[in-house]
């Protein structure tokens, strides 16, 4: 109820758990049967599709420091933000998770392992786990074009 007011979309039976936490959630669309985990941390930049499940402690970045100039100091150059961030639909997203920067897009259907360190996009029907997170299989048979 109370995220209705708060995020840019909010479909029905939504569930946000106890400190989760989403910035200030306003450009946040969640579809259908989703929901956070306990001590989430999503950005408030991010589109979550319908029946997403999210366990407790993800961690979902979209922001990471610049650090190329090696004349001037890291904390001094500033800091790049990723596009919008999309889950699909029919996602599970394991405890303690970490999606990092840059990765923009966690495919309809995949399955992201606890503990899992994702560093690059994540296909359709993909089951991913690991530091960093690789391809383990596929929910179903992939047909490539």
């Amino acid at each position: 109820f109370i995220v209705k007011g708060i995020f840019k979309k909010t479909g029905s039976n939504v569930n946000v758990e106890n400190l989760a936490h989403f910035g200030n959630g306003k450009n946040i669309e969640i579809g259908d049967n989703s929901g956070l985990g306990k001590r989430c941390r999503v950005p408030s930049n991010i589109k979550i599709g319908k029946n997403v499940m999210m366990a407790e402690d993800v961690i979902i970045l979209n922001q990471s420091h610049n650090f190329s100039d090696l004349e001037v100091p890291m904390n001094r150059q500033g800091t790049t933000i990723s596009p919008i961030q999309e889950i699909g639909d029919d996602v599970w997203i394991g405890t303690r998770a970490i999606i990092l920067p840059r990765v923009s897009r966690i495919g309809t259907g995949s399955i992201i392992g606890s503990g899992a360190v994702v560093t690059k996009n994540v296909p359709d029907f993909a089951i991913v786990g690991g530091n960093p997170a690789k391809i383990i299989k596929y929910r179903k048979e992939v047909i490539f074009q």
